[in-house]
Parts: C-alpha cells; sequence; structure tokens
C-alpha cells in the first residue's frame, strides 16, 4: 500500500469523524451538552479501566504463580488465552453496566 493511499484514507477517517461530531453537537444544542458528554465518557472510561485491572488482579490472585511473569516472560500462550479471555469477559460486563 502507497503512503499516498494510507493518507486518503486518514483524511477520510477524518472528515467523517468531524461530519459526526457536527452532527452530535447540532442535536446536542449547546457546547455544555457536548463538555458534560464528554465528561462523562472520560469518568466513566477511567472507571471501566480501574476495574478492568481490578480483574486482572483478582485472576492473578487465584492463579498460582504470577500470571503476568508467566505470560511475558515464560510465554505461557496457555496463561494468556486465560488472562485475555478473562480481560474480555470483564470488560463486556463492565460495558454493559455503564451503558445501563
Amino acid at each position: 500500500m502507497k503512503k499516498s493511499d494510507k493518507m486518503s484514507r486518514g483524511c477520510v477517517s477524518a472528515i467523517v469523524l468531524l461530519a459526526a461530531s457536527d452532527v452530535a453537537l447540532a442535536q446536542q444544542g449547546t457546547m455544555a451538552g457536548f463538555a458534560g458528554e464528554l465528561f462523562s465518557t472520560i469518568v466513566y472510561s477511567i472507571v471501566g479501566i480501574v476495574m478492568a485491572v481490578a480483574g486482572f488482579k483478582v485472576v492473578d490472585w487465584l492463579t498460582p504463580g504470577n500470571l503476568a511473569e508467566e505470560v511475558a516472560v515464560k510465554e505461557n500462550r496457555a496463561l494468556a488465552v486465560l488472562a485475555g479471555s478473562m480481560m474480555l469477559g470483564v470488560c463486556i460486563i463492565i460495558a454493559s453496566v455503564l451503558i445501563s
């Protein structure tokens, strides 16, 4: 893929995102509504990340040995699949709770 193709795709993506944000701002009506939504998104993201890390620590505590060391240093693929599946499951639960 040429560099110019990548750049044109990036420009198209930026234009689409700008158009979508304009529609969102028009629906909100004011910049204060947008700022409030942005703030709540940031807060919920931080809460979700903290809860995902806590979930990982709980699984690390429940499994024998150091889960992070087993995955990173010893390259244990079975534990990597376990950790990834656990993180995905916890994140799905957190997302559904935060959406409701």
